[in-house]
């Protein structure tokens, strides 16, 4: 499958009042992960008004492109290694394994995606 609708992720910040918890302003970080539409194609809970946020698969980077290193996340282990800096030539590793809705599991190599 080539690349699905994607769109890179960036940190939430375009207030000024957003901060890390200790009232410390966050700077704004571009391309820190990537968001896609999940490659089984199914809409979780179509008649949601929140279908499309269950039918995306988010990625966070732990070597973002913007080379401040990850974002702490309360789950630092949800993270993956990227490689190339467009849809079309990345590589993310470890594989991905959808927890809970569909369960997809699968691999992005130079842009293409398959399942496993």
């Amino acid at each position: 499958m080539r690349g699905p609708n994607y769109e890179e992720v960036r940190s939430r910040n375009e207030e000024p009042s957003i901060d890390n918890g200790g009232f410390l302003p966050i700077p704004r970080r571009d391309r820190i992960g990537i968001s896609f539409d999940c490659p089984c194609g199914k809409k979780i809970n179509e008649d949601s008004p929140d279908a499309e946020w269950h039918s995306r698969i988010y990625i966070m980077f732990r070597n973002p492109e913007d080379g401040l290193g990850p974002v702490n996340l309360q789950q630092p282990h949800a993270s993956w290694e990227r490689e190339g800096t467009t849809f079309e030539t990345l590589t993310i590793k470890p594989s991905i394994l959808r927890k809970g809705g569909c369960g997809w599991h699968g691999w992005v190599t130079n842009g293409e995606v398959t399942s496993c």
